[in-house]
């Protein structure tokens, strides 16, 4: 029988392959769409996605993470959490269209209201995807989760873009949202067994003391992650929001992705383990070793790179851009870390502490990006780093008291991860110095980049930490021997 470690790093492996795929497909329709669309359109697609964020995770009530969290889950309790998913999902979805032009003008303008209008389906089938996925969570089928949401992006991004090539203007990537969720929920009926219609009493209490808190809490931490989105339309203007949001979804969304790694892997295996703290606070500390090695890097990427990241995946016309996704890069290092103690509150049922510090988060936010929003697009990235940073290490320690792991390791393990990004610094800075937009210099240093990089977890994995030395570095190894031998 596989021990949790060796389903951790299968998991990993197979996520890591998946996240890749959706990656580059997601990057290529984000650099295609870049080019159809005006800054005015992603501002007013980023209001509407705001919106969707928080009545979305409303609509799901935490019952897809209860299904997956239940260690002893039923028929019955999955039925119970999929049939209230069905109506909370149809009731918030009506809802929102009914009311759709009072938020449009809330936010922005009336330009919104058919597109929330049009969107307001996903709510209702995001609620039935979270169950489906939360079926195949339970049995590690990562692969199948995969696949099902690369299929279905694939298809509707052809949809998207088709549209935008005809000017269709925001109505391109509403489209493309809703095809991807109709899809979606098309391909997991072929591939899950969905439970019948019906409500059991004992398992809608157990849902609404798990789902109760955790949708809050979840509520609040989107609210945290899109106030940005919902206020900036007015405090500046819809062109300001997407302007400052189209680099800042962009970090934001492969940095996601590369949480997703670790978190659709890590829950299922520490719902297993909530009665074994110090296996927990163990895997803990591993996983921010190793984590924070990766997302050091990744932030480094975007830092010494945003000219070429620019030009590349945006167009020459976001140039001006490249400050704001150098300094929303600093916040990669610490949103995977703040994604991860997110995973461990759900997993081991924190979730009315995990509710308490997004309130709190909520707040740090709010004043952060009113006080950026006076200095531009610039103050509003400086301003949520800040907040990023500072609600983060506020849940790392909140966690670290919890599962009683020192808090001095932690931030000893999280230095010790930042030193594999020393060399890149020493050359990255006088690179930054040099760089004049000279297209062979930013190439050069992109080369550099990937060699330094491939130098140290190729020869040098010492250095770049004990955990990936003995946990990854045997696999990295056995890679490059068979690529040699052939």
């Amino acid at each position: 029988m596989a021990s949790n470690s060796d389903k951790f790093f299968k998991g990993i492996s197979v996520q890591t392959l998946v996240t890749i795929a959706f990656g580059v497909l997601e990057i290529i329709v984000f650099s295609i769409m870049s080019r159809l669309l005006s800054k005015a359109d992603f501002g007013y697609f980023a209001a509407i996605t705001g919106v969707m964020a928080i009545l979305m995770s409303v609509s799901e009530a935490g019952l897809g993470s209860a299904v997956i969290q239940k260690k002893d889950a039923s028929q019955s309790f999955i039925s119970t959490a999929f049939t209230l998913s069905c109506i909370v999902g149809f009731v918030i979805s009506t809802l929102l269209f009914c009311f759709s032009p009072y938020l449009a003008y809330l936010i922005a303008d009336s330009t919104l209201t058919t597109p929330l209008r049009v969107m307001s389906i996903n709510i209702f089938l995001y609620g039935i995807v979270s169950i489906g996925n939360g079926v195949l969570y339970r049995k590690l089928a990562f692969k199948t989760i995969g696949v099902i949401n690369i299929t279905s992006y694939a298809i509707a991004s052809i949809v998207g873009i088709t549209m935008a090539y005809y000017h269709c203007g925001v109505y391109s990537v509403v489209v493309l949202s809703v095809v991807h969720s109709l899809l979606n929920v098309l391909f997991l009926f072929v591939n899950v067994k969905f439970p019948t219609f019906s409500i059991n009493r004992e398992d809608t209490k157990g849902i609404v003391f798990f789902g109760g808190w955790l949708t809050a809490g979840v509520i609040l931490n989107n609210i945290s992650n899109q106030i940005d989105k919902l206020f900036l339309s007015k405090w500046l203007s819809v062109q300001a929001l997407g302007s400052y949001n189209r680099p800042a979804g962009f970090v934001s969304s492969i940095s996601t992705k590369i949480n997703s790694i670790f978190d659709t892997v890590l829950f299922p295996i520490l719902s297993d383990l909530q009665n074994d703290r110090d296996r927990v606070s163990a895997i803990f500390i591993n996983s921010i070793s190793l984590i924070n090695i990766f997302s050091v890097l990744l932030a480094a990427v975007f830092f010494f790179n945003a000219n070429l990241i620019i030009s590349v995946f945006f167009g020459n016309n976001w140039l001006e851009l490249t400050p704001v996704l150098q300094i929303v890069s600093i916040s990669v290092i610490f949103n995977i870390n703040g994604r991860l103690v997110d995973c461990f509150f759900r997993s081991l049922a924190y979730v009315r502490l995990g509710f308490v510090l997004r309130l709190l988060s909520v707040i740090i936010t709010f004043v952060a990006i009113y006080i950026g929003s006076k200095y531009g697009i610039i103050g509003v990235a400086t301003a949520l780093v800040i907040a990023n940073v500072t609600n983060i290490f506020i849940k790392l320690f909140s966690l670290a008291i919890k599962i009683k792991a020192s808090p001095f390791e932690i931030i000893k393990r999280m230095i010790l991860a930042w030193r594999v990004v020393v060399p890149i610094v020493v050359v990255g800075v006088p690179f930054l110095l040099l760089n004049n937009n000279s297209w062979w210099i930013i190439i050069s240093f992109a080369l550099v980049f990937v060699i330094i990089v491939l130098t140290e977890f190729v020869c040098f994995p010492r250095f770049v930490g004990d955990v990936y030395t003995l946990q990854v570095y045997p696999k990295v190894s056995r890679l490059v021997n068979k690529i040699v031998k052939r």
